[in-house]
């Protein structure tokens, strides 16, 4: 009897010491590495297809979870029917008794608990596993890659664009070397020579406007919103049918360093500028900002005073013109247009008005949540790359009686636009998720509370200037060829 009193208390330490094992995951799998533009096109075939057999073997993992979890399961009715029948109880009395049902209950909730946990680790290695895979797809289709003969080298695709338009030509120099990333963004990568073409997908309305005015087009100012920090957070409890009442939480907050309103004024300069030597190319006649500034309706304009915040969502940002002084104001009435429209009309009578609008999240930042059979789980993934979020050309034209059907202008139909694979260093993270919560949690879901864990990261991405720069440059060169091509085409 003695003996079975003093080994219970062994076989609980044995069950944690099982699960404290179960808690050393491994290595997380990275969408995007500093190697990759190392990389040939076989060697790409080679990585994607063992992003396969990771897939494969985390699904393998996520069905020997579930099944562990399902055992775990048993065990604990097994447990609960031992203690009502009194079986423990023929291990020495009542403290037998005790520690029977407390080892037995005890070791099955740690097989379930890390079943739950092998599988939901496995599920989030699938998905990095998947999104690798993804990542490693486009850098092949990118480098105009062979799926007949990977070992052949790649062909950079054509832009698709057409030379009607002057799709950036730049984009087949050679990249530059790179100013250090305290320094300003290099002339070179201004003016388009680090541009890659890009399939960039767009809706047009009503582009006839733009042959209005004998052709003429006003181009005054650009502007460009960048995110200056920011949060994503995913969350996902255990479903209808599963038992238990878990929760797991996940956030990622982040913030750029190097970004100022002098800077990013200089990108927006650079896309204006681009725009208009892409339509003038197109055969229009394009009146920029110095051109036009002295006239009566630009100098009584409004203009935004002081720095203009803002935020999407979660995201909170930064937009700017290439000056202070072609920041105009926008209202509820004509909104960008407000300054320039009096009774409901343009009060241009000689050209049509185009004004652009880019937006940029950099970095990549994205939240998933997963639930499996009896587990549940949330993470978060930051990158140092950049997305273009949207990109938009509005225009005023002449009044013209028709049915609208939108707002005039080309604009973007793809909810996000790889622009840039690296734009700075992004620091490894602070944790800074609430640990002691986590652990009261844990103890009250052996008591029947539920469980929930909530992770909470911190990053930093400190810009380098000049890539920056390139991934800015990148999307709005690649979008106002798109604009140029949809000009050039314009029938009335």
């Amino acid at each position: 009897m003695r003996f079975t009193r003093f080994k219970q208390p062994a076989f609980i330490l044995s069950a944690c010491l099982v699960g404290l094992a179960h808690a050393q995951g491994t290595a997380p799998i990275e969408r995007i590495k500093i190697t990759d533009n190392d990389l040939s096109c076989q060697q790409l075939v080679d990585e994607r297809n063992s992003m396969d057999k990771l897939v494969a073997d985390a699904k393998t993992a996520q069905s020997s979870g579930q099944t562990t979890a399902t055992a775990g399961q048993a065990a604990v009715v097994a447990a609960e029917v031992a203690q009502r029948t009194g079986m423990f109880g023929a291990l020495g009395g009542l403290t037998g008794h005790l520690f029977g049902s407390v080892a037995a209950k005890t070791a099955a909730n740690v097989a379930e608990q890390s079943g739950q946990q092998d599988a939901a680790q496995a599920a989030a290695r699938e998905k990095q596993a998947l999104a690798r895979k993804e990542h490693l797809t486009q850098m092949f289709l990118a480098k105009g890659c062979s799926a007949s003969d990977p070992s052949a080298p790649g062909r950079t695709p054509n832009s698709g664009t057409g030379a009607a338009v002057q799709a950036p030509s730049a984009a087949l120099s050679a990249p530059v070397a790179k100013p250090a990333s305290t320094g300003a963004a290099s002339v070179e990568t201004l003016s388009g020579k680090r541009v890659t073409p890009l399939k960039i997908a767009v809706e047009s309305i009503n582009p006839e406007d733009l042959l209005g005015s004998n052709r003429t087009l006003i181009v005054a100012t650009a502007y460009v919103t960048l995110v200056t920090d920011g949060r994503v957070a995913a969350s996902k409890q255990s479903g209808l049918f599963q038992s238990g009442n878990a929760s797991a939480h996940a956030a990622a907050n982040f913030q750029l360093r190097g970004l100022d309103k002098a800077y990013a004024q200089q990108l927006a300069a650079a896309a204006q500028d681009n725009l208009v030597t892409q339509l003038r190319a197109a055969g229009y006649t394009v009146l920029a900002y110095a051109d036009v500034k002295d006239r009566d309706v630009f100098r009584s304009a409004a203009r935004e005073s002081g720095q203009v915040n803002g935020s999407e969502g979660s995201l909170n940002t930064l937009t700017v013109a290439p000056t202070d002084e072609q920041h105009f104001k926008t209202g509820f009435a004509g909104g960008i247009f407000s300054e320039f429209i009096s009774g409901g009309k343009t009060r241009i009578s000689d050209a049509t008005v185009l004004i652009p609008h880019y937006s940029f999240h950099a970095p990549q930042a994205w939240a998933e949540g997963s639930r499996g059979y009896n587990s549940v789980s949330a993470s978060t993934n930051v990158v140092h790359g950049m997305n273009m979020a949207s990109a938009r050309v509005s225009w005023l034209g002449q009044p013209v009686s028709r049915m609208m059907r939108g707002i005039p202008g080309v604009a973007t139909t793809q909810p996000v636009i790889n622009v840039s694979e690296k734009v700075g260093e992004l620091s490894a993270g602070t944790d800074a998720s609430p640990t002691a919560a986590n652990a009261l949690s844990g103890v009250l879901s052996n008591f029947g509370g539920g469980n929930i864990q909530r992770t909470t990261t911190n990053y930093t991405l400190a810009i380098d200037r000049d890539a920056y720069a390139a991934g800015v440059i990148n999307g709005a060169v690649n979008f106002n060829a798109e604009v140029a091509r949809v000009a050039a085409a314009a029938k009335p």
